[in-house]
């Protein structure tokens, strides 16, 4: 098999697999079989944490966000592990003109999870806000991702007490972050490994151009996929932080 069927073979296999994972319905799934509902069938009728959280629970909602990050960055360890450590597919991820391939699909992996989770099979097409899966692709890949959007996702829900604007304005200093990253990292050149999880590994995924336009792609679904609630908020009749202390059950 040449370089160029492996390599449309691991772009088809990448995607499938990591579009089916992020459509998992954790949420759904955890309403239906431990308390014989459909979250879908109350408070804002979404499948995500958030309404979770509103519905079953601050503890079950927390659960949700938790699994909707892993089932995101499942996938996005798996393509690239085997793209670095696997050699005959390591082999292959370096194309002719230079070009070293493999962010390409570890970082897609992200993406079409995240397109899975928000438009899942399972779910007839439908699904969640793609906050989770944003928050796993960066909090769960980088630290200083999880410095700058993680704390910022937890500061605006603490004062304005709204999961929503917290959501978009932690994607958007999340996305400005990866940008400033894969700029400097390209301009200078270095490798930014070490602003990742992996410290110590120099094969940690790189914090390149593939990364920032994932964080901008996977950002405007998540503001797009929040339109009613910008509109809400505008309104004024947004929901608040169901995680908010006086909210808890």
């Amino acid at each position: 098999m040449n370089i160029y069927s492996v390599n449309i073979l691991v772009g088809i296999v990448v995607a499938a697999f990591s579009y089916l994972c992020g459509g998992i319905p954790t949420g759904v799934i955890i309403s239906k079989v431990f308390f014989h509902k459909d979250i879908r069938e109350f408070g804002s009728k979404n499948s995500g944490g958030t309404n979770a959280g509103r519905v079953l629970g601050k503890g079950v909602g927390i659960l949700v966000i938790i699994l909707d990050m892993i089932k995101t960055i499942i996938p996005f360890y798996l393509a690239w592990a085997l793209l670095t450590y696997v050699p005959r597919l390591n082999e292959a991820m370096h194309w002719e003109n230079g070009y070293f391939a493999a962010p390409l699909y570890y970082w897609g992996s992200a993406l079409f999870a995240a397109l899975g989770h928000c438009w899942s099979v399972f779910l007839r097409f439908k699904g969640g806000k793609a906050v989770s899966c944003f928050m796993g692709v960066n909090v769960l890949t980088s630290w200083i991702e999880f410095v700058c959007a993680g704390f910022t996702f937890l500061g605006v829900a603490k004062f304005s007490k709204f999961i929503s604007l917290s959501s978009i304005i932690a994607s958007i200093v999340g996305t400005v972050t990866a940008w400033t990253i894969a700029i400097i990292a390209v301009a200078v050149p270095w490798n930014p490994h070490w602003l990742t999880w992996l410290i110590t590994i120099e094969e940690a995924p790189y914090l390149g151009f593939e990364f920032a336009i994932v964080n901008t792609l996977i950002s405007a679904i998540l503001i797009i996929r929040h339109q009613s609630n910008i509109q809400r908020l505008r309104n004024g009749t947004e929901s608040i932080n169901p995680f908010a202390k006086e909210q808890s059950k």
